[in-house]
């Protein structure tokens, strides 16, 4: 098989598995609404980097870019009007439209290459709330509401990801792979002690001695 036609492969297989671990995090979500520790924020610039990558995709030419970053956008707005929030669904929902709309329209003065790297930039501190959610909001408080298998599933793409960038020397795409597999590993390894009760929990940590009271309106 060819290098270039086995990179083409491992996007489109990428793509597929970053879209099925989409699945397992709503699911948890719905079953654990209560347990929290799902950052809306990091899951709100995965949709707007997402946004970005499928105008990179179609404008570039890489199309393995492009059905996955569509059903990734859905899921990602999905998690983030499931999870518990301050603003109501209404006003996070247009709030996000609003700025993928803007940030889409900016795009189209750019090249393909920097739509990459301004999604790249964006992506680049999309998993940081949930870093900081994980790491330090929730210290000593338990398992969280992040599901584990959505976890791995997502180490498993950004993996393919890396190796079809390295393959078709992707510049955007190695960095966004390498950011992202390495902050996803910390809170994977992080909750995973948690749940074999590795880090001790606080006898009367609740939630709302870490972070401020989220209240959700489910308008």
């Amino acid at each position: 098989m060819d290098v270039l036609v086995l990179a083409q492969v491992l996007a489109y297989v990428a793509s597929a598995i970053g879209v099925l671990m989409v699945a397992p995090q709503i699911l948890r979500i719905v079953q654990h609404p209560t347990l929290g520790g799902v950052s809306p924020w990091t899951w709100a610039l995965t949709s707007v980097s997402c946004s970005l990558w499928l105008t990179y995709g179609l404008r570039s030419g890489s199309m393995p870019q492009v059905p996955g970053n569509v059903l990734l956008i859905s899921g990602a707005v999905t998690i983030v009007l499931l999870v518990p929030a301050a603003w109501s669904r209404r006003r996070r929902a247009l709030a996000l439209a609003s700025v993928a709309a803007v940030l889409i329209v900016v795009s189209t003065r750019l090249t393909p290459e920097q739509v990459g790297f301004f999604a790249l930039a964006i992506g680049l501190t999309g998993m940081w709330p949930q870093v900081y959610e994980t790491v330090w909001l929730r210290r000593g408080m338990g398992p969280s509401a992040i599901s584990m298998t959505s976890q791995v599933l997502k180490l498993v793409s950004q993996s393919l990801w890396m190796t079809f960038a390295l393959i078709t020397i992707d510049v955007p795409v190695i960095a966004a792979a390498t950011m992202t597999l390495s902050t996803n590993l910390v809170v994977t390894l992080v909750e995973s002690a948690r749940r074999r009760g590795l880090e001790p929990v606080h006898e009367h940590a609740h939630l709302t001695d870490r972070e401020p009271a989220l209240v959700c309106d489910p308008a």
